[in-house]
C-alpha cells in the first residue's frame, strides 16, 4: 500500500515550484504579506490619561482654561476637558472599557488573520494570488474558523489551566469557594484516581490538539474547496479520513519531519540574516556615538536614546525583509504538504490548481473559472 502521506513530500516540492517561480515581484510581495499576517498575534494598549492636575482652574469667561495665572484655548482647553471627564469616571469602568477596546481588536485581528490564511488556500486553488476580494469574501468563513479555534483552543488547554488552578489553590486558597473546596477534593484523591484524572485530562489535551490541527491542516482547505463553513468542513474532512486512520497517523509523523526541516532551514536563515544585521547595526551605532560624546551618551542622553531607538526598528524591518523570502518558501511547501496528503486520501478534495498540480486535471477538481491562472490582481 503507498502512502499518501509520504508521496505527498515529493508533490509537495514540485507543487511549491510551480506556485513559486517563476519569480514575480508582485506576487511574492503579495505572498510576503499574506505569510507575515495570517499567522501571529496582535498587541494593543490603551492609554487611560491620569487624573486631571490639581492646577487646573474654571473655565473663563473668554471659553478657555484657567491653569493658575494663565487661560489654554484650543488643543490644550479640549485636553483639559477630556482629562476632566475621564478622571471623573470610576477606575472600574476605565479597566472595563480597555479590556472590551483590547478584547475587540484581538478578535477583530484574529479574524482577518484567519481570512488571509483562507485567501492563501484560495491562491493554490486559482494560482492567482489576489487579496481584497478574496478576503471580503472569506470573512464570514474566517469569522466561523476563529469561534471554532476558540472553542477547540479552550478544550486543549482547558485541562492544563485547571491543573495550574488546582495547584495554585491547593497552596494558597484564592477565596473563591468552588474553586478551593475543588482544589482541596482533588488534593485528597487517592494515587490510583489521581492518574486516571491526569489521563484523562491528557487525554482531552490530546484530542482538542488533534482536532486544532486537523481544522488548520485539512478543515481549511476542504472550506476552500468546497465553498462552505467550518462546521460543513469537518464534516467533509471527517468522511474523508474516518476510514483512513493509519494514513492519518502516517501523516502526523511525516509531517513532524516536514515542520522540523522547514523551521531548521527558517532558522538557519534567521541566524544568518540577524548577524549581518547585528553587525551593521553595531557599526552604525559606533559611528553614531561619535558626534554625541561616546557610548555613553546613547543611554544617556535623549539624541542617543532616539538614535538607538530608530537604528532598532530599522534593524527589525530590515531582519524581517530579509527572512520573508525564505519563510514564503517554507510556509507554501508545508502548506502544499498538506493540501497533496489531503488530496491523495480523498481525490475530490484536491485544491490545486492544474497549473501547480497537472494531475489534479484527471480528478476534475481544478477550478475551472480562472483562466490561465497566471494574473495577479486585486
Amino acid at each position: 500500500m503507498g502512502w499518501h502521506a509520504v508521496a505527498a513530500v515529493d508533490d509537495a516540492v514540485e507543487a511549491a515550484r510551480r506556485f513559486l517561480f517563476p519569480v514575480s515581484v508582485v506576487r511574492w510581495a503579495k505572498l510576503a504579506l499574506l505569510v507575515l499576517l495570517m499567522g501571529g498575534g496582535a498587541n494593543a494598549g490603551v492609554s487611560v490619561p491620569a487624573a486631571p492636575d490639581a492646577r487646573l482652574g474654571g473655565v473663563t469667561e473668554s471659553g478657555g482654561i484657567e491653569t493658575g495665572t494663565e487661560t489654554e484655548t484650543g488643543i490644550g482647553a479640549v485636553d483639559a476637558v477630556v482629562a476632566d471627564l475621564v478622571g471623573g469616571l470610576p477606575a472600574d469602568w476605565l479597566i472595563a472599557a480597555a479590556a472590551v477596546v483590547v478584547g475587540l481588536g484581538v478578535v477583530a485581528f484574529s479574524v482577518a488573520s484567519l481570512s488571509l490564511r483562507l485567501v492563501f488556500y484560495d491562491a493554490l486553488r486559482t494560482n492567482e494570488v489576489r487579496l481584497w476580494q478574496p478576503f471580503l469574501g472569506r470573512l464570514r468563513q474566517g469569522g466561523g474558523l476563529f469561534v471554532a479555534s476558540a472553542v477547540l483552543w479552550s478544550i486543549a488547554a482547558g485541562p492544563i489551566a485547571l491543573t495550574a488552578l488546582v495547584l495554585v489553590a491547593r497552596e494558597t486558597p484564592i477565596g473563591w469557594a468552588p474553586i478551593d473546596s475543588f482544589a482541596a477534593t482533588v488534593g485528597a484523591l487517592s494515587t490510583g484516581p489521581a492518574v486516571a484524572v491526569g489521563l484523562l485530562g491528557g487525554g482531552v489535551v490530546l484530542l482538542g490538539t488533534l482536532a486544532l490541527r486537523l481544522t488548520y491542516e485539512f478543515v481549511v482547505p476542504a472550506m476552500v474547496v468546497e465553498e462552505v463553513g467550518v462546521v460543513a468542513g469537518w464534516r467533509r474532512v471527517w468522511r474523508a479520513v474516518s476510514g483512513e486512520w493509519a494514513e492519518l497517523f502516517v501523516y502526523l509523523a511525516v509531517h513532524f519531519f516536514v515542520s522540523l526541516g522547514t523551521a531548521i532551514v527558517e532558522g538557519i536563515a534567521f541566524v544568518i540574516a540577524g548577524s549581518a544585521v547585528v553587525v551593521v547595526a553595531g557599526s552604525v551605532l559606533l559611528l553614531a556615538a561619535v558626534p554625541i560624546g561616546g557610548l555613553g551618551a546613547l543611554v544617556s542622553t535623549t539624541a542617543g536614546a532616539a538614535t538607538v531607538a530608530i537604528v532598532a526598528i530599522i534593524a527589525v524591518v530590515a531582519l524581517v525583509a530579509l527572512t520573508l523570502p525564505v519563510s514564503v518558501v517554507t510556509r507554501s511547501y508545508l502548506i502544499a504538504y498538506e493540501v497533496a496528503t489531503l488530496g491523495g486520501i480523498d481525490p475530490a478534495l484536491t485544491l490545486f490548481h492544474v497549473d501547480i498540480d497537472p494531475a489534479s486535471a484527471v480528478t476534475g477538481s481544478a477550478s475551472t473559472d480562472t483562466g490561465s491562472g497566471s494574473t495577479d490582481r486585486d
